[in-house]
């Protein structure tokens, strides 16, 4: 992606840096990383104890909140459309939340909606199928992440995310749909 190559440069560019032990994108912004193997047993493990719906709300609100700073850090405009949702989407690939296809995308001015998109190369994803196969319940929790900055950033109205396919199920992608 064009984009994810522009945020390659930033991070080169010194967009992301370090301040007292903390990684800082354009100096205002705090970020964390870590090892996906264990994010994915951290997911599994409270899905588990909660619940898929528990896990898609969960990453729901948090993507929700993660909008609003990526919107006011990185000057995007709210519901800007498809400029605003590809380089947040560019930068959700960058930091290893998967690489999507959409197959279908289209956005009523009212926020009426039918999207559909394949999610690849999720190393979260990729280890949970790996250690839980199709008892995973990773996935739920990446479709809140997703659905939230579909509202945030594309305008879509109640984005409640269904799985059609499942790389914890087989399949060779995850595929996500919208409508409403």
């Amino acid at each position: 992606m064009v984009l994810a190559g522009i945020l390659k440069k930033l991070l080169f560019g010194k967009a992301f840096s370090t301040e007292r032990g903390r990684i800082r994108l354009f100096g205002r912004m705090d970020w964390i990383m870590l090892p996906s193997r264990a994010l994915a047993k951290d997911i599994q493990m409270m899905g588990e104890k909660t619940g898929e719906d528990f896990l898609y709300k969960l990453g729901y609100e948090g993507a929700k909140e993660g909008a609003r700073e990526l919107i006011k850090y990185m000057g995007l405009k709210p519901k800007g459309g498809w400029v605003t949702q590809k380089a947040v989407l560019s930068l959700l690939e960058f930091l290893g939340y998967g690489r999507p296809k959409f197959l279908v995308a289209k956005v009523e001015k009212d926020g009426h909606h039918r999207v559909v998109f394949h999610v690849r190369d999720n190393p979260v994803v990729e280890h949970a199928a790996r250690m839980y196969g199709a008892k995973s319940k990773v996935c739920s929790w990446f479709m809140g992440i997703y659905a939230a900055h579909g509202e945030m950033e594309l305008g879509l109205r109640n984005a409640r995310l269904r799985e059609n396919k499942c790389i914890c199920r087989g399949a060779r992608y995850c595929e996500w749909e919208t409508k409403w």
